[in-house]
């Protein structure tokens, strides 16, 4: 996808920055929209959503119709697939994503603040979705990534002020909860224009989707090394008897296609 001819090597992994704050459930997306299969789903799949606007510029999202198709690929409707999940709007079924942030709406007393609605809808662009059950979604999206939340407890379109606390129901322990609050916080990252870093996991991820992106615009392996190591290594390595960098290739082009045809559902359980 950002991979298209052996003139872009020098400039293909600038491409890629936006890769290195993703979300779990941002990375499943960017290795399942490459799978040629879910992309004719998308295409074909018939429009089945509502959209409207509230106040804080909140897009309002229902789903009139349960969308199977989209459910057999873990998605609750089919997003743009030709957007990154900064881009376009993935909501992942409880299915497929159990282990997701969740918060408990109840009624707001009088005078107090809804923190995390008013830290979100500062910092945030906020979707919220109402699924095919009526159970409600919210997809926060920041400068760098996006998380979906479960919500339960009163609808958040109720006419009575209400509150959103976080939920710890779902979790095997305290301390997967306490870790996955603590992936969420990313959402709220600032926009510097500091060179991106990438935790190892996330770098790995980054290759193997470069490496797959490679090989769909057509590019041998040796071309794809020249795009982590540059020419004048790659010709240098190419020539001696070692075959470690071919290796590395393939391995990275194995992981990737691993990934795309159905592996990214075990990102979701992963941490990041």
């Amino acid at each position: 996808m950002l991979v298209h001819t052996i003139e872009d090597l020098n400039d293909t992994l600038v491409r890629y920055d936006y890769t290195a704050n993703l979300s779990r459930g941002n990375w499943a997306w960017e290795f399942a929209r490459r799978n040629s299969s879910l992309r004719a789903a998308a295409y074909s799949a018939q429009p089945i959503l509502e959209t409207r606007s509230a106040c804080c510029d909140i897009q309002l999202l229902r789903i009139r119709e349960q969308d199977h198709q989209a459910e057999n690929w873990g998605l609750l409707f089919f997003p743009n697939p030709d957007q990154s999940a900064l881009t376009t709007h993935v909501f992942w079924s409880d299915k497929t994503y159990p282990r997701k942030v969740a918060v408990h709406v109840r009624e707001r007393e009088p005078g107090e603040i809804d923190e995390i609605f008013e830290k979100s809808t500062r910092l945030c662009k906020i979707i919220h979705l109402v699924d095919a059950f009526e159970h409600e979604h919210i997809l926060v999206k920041g400068k760098k990534c996006s998380i979906q939340v479960r919500c339960s407890g009163k609808s958040l379109l109720s006419l009575e002020p209400v509150k959103m606390e976080f939920s710890i129901s779902g979790f095997s322990t305290l301390q997967d909860h306490v870790n996955t609050l603590n992936r969420a916080q990313k959402v709220y990252g600032d926009d510097d224009t500091s060179p991106p870093v990438w935790s190892r996991k996330g770098l790995g991820y980054r290759n193997a989707l470069v490496a797959l992106d490679a090989q769909e615009a057509g590019l041998s392996y040796r071309e794809t090394a020249m795009i982590f190591y540059g020419e004048k290594r790659v010709s240098e390595e190419w020539a001696g008897p070692s075959s470690a960098m071919k290796s590395e290739m393939a391995r990275l082009l194995a992981k990737g296609q691993r990934l795309r045809d159905g592996g990214y559902c075990s990102l979701l359980e992963e941490n990041l």
